[in-house]
C-alpha cells in the first residue's frame, strides 16, 4: 500500500502546478472540458439544488452546471489542491452560492444528508481508498440524491495495459477500475449503480449511484 500522506503530497504537487494553466485552450484541457461538458449533459438539475463537484479544479463544471437553473442553488467545489481551489475561488469571485474547499475526498468538512447531485470527472482513479470516497460520498448525499463518476473505465484489454503505463510514468496514478469494480464498490457503499448507456472519447463511461 502507497504511503498516504506521500500520495497525498504527490497529488497536490502535481495538480498545484497544473493550476495557472488548467482554463488555458489547450488539448489537454480541451479534452477534459468535453468530458466535463458530457458529464453535465447527463444531470437533471432543478432550481435550489444543492450540488458538489468531487476534485473541482478551478470550478468550471460547477458553473456549466449552475447556468442550467439561472444560478439557483448552493454550487461547492472540493479540491486536494491549494491553487486549484484559489483559481476557483478567483473565477466565481462575489458569487455568493458557490463555495470551494480544500479538503480530501474522503473528508469533506459538510454536513450529513446535504447534497442532490456529486459529480466526479477523470479524478477517481487517483483515489487511494476509492471505497472511503465512497463511503463519504454516500454521507453526503440525501435520500434519492445521486453521484456520477466519469473515469476512463477498464473494460478492454487495450485500456488494462494503459493503466500499467499510467502507473509506470505517473506515481500518484492508483488504478482505472471496471465497470464490474465500479458496480461492487457502489453495491457496497449502498449505492444503487447503472450507467450511462454512452461510452465516452472511446473509454470513459459515467457510473452512477443512487442513494
Amino acid at each position: 500500500m502507497k504511503d498516504e500522506i506521500k500520495h497525498a503530497q504527490l497529488n497536490k504537487e502535481k495538480w498545484d502546478k497544473w493550476a495557472s494553466s488548467y482554463d488555458s485552450n489547450n488539448w489537454r484541457n480541451k479534452y477534459l472540458r468535453d468530458a466535463q461538458s458530457k458529464l453535465v449533459s447527463y444531470l437533471d438539475v432543478k432550481d435550489n439544488v444543492r450540488f458538489l463537484d468531487l476534485g473541482c479544479g478551478t470550478g468550471w463544471a460547477i458553473g456549466e452546471t449552475a447556468k442550467l437553473v439561472g444560478n439557483k442553488g448552493e454550487f461547492y467545489g472540493v479540491d486536494l489542491s491549494e491553487k486549484m481551489i484559489e483559481k476557483a475561488k478567483s473565477n466565481f469571485r462575489g458569487r455568493d452560492n458557490f463555495h470551494f474547499i480544500e479538503a480530501s475526498a474522503e473528508s469533506i468538512p459538510l454536513n450529513n444528508n446535504f447534497f442532490d447531485i456529486i459529480i466526479c470527472t477523470n479524478s477517481f482513479h487517483h483515489y487511494l481508498h476509492p471505497d472511503k470516497v465512497l463511503k463519504e460520498i454516500y454521507r453526503l448525499l440525501k435520500k434519492g440524491g445521486k453521484i456520477y463518476i466519469l473515469d476512463p473505465t477498464a473494460d478492454s484489454w487495450i485500456i488494462k495495459i494503459i493503466d500499467k503505463i499510467i502507473k509506470l510514468a505517473e506515481p500518484e496514478h492508483v488504478k482505472l477500475y471496471s465497470t464490474k469494480e465500479f458496480r461492487l464498490m457502489f453495491e457496497k457503499a449502498q449505492l444503487k449503480y447503472s450507467i450511462a448507456p454512452q461510452t465516452f472519447q472511446a473509454a470513459s463511461k459515467v457510473h452512477i449511484g443512487e442513494k
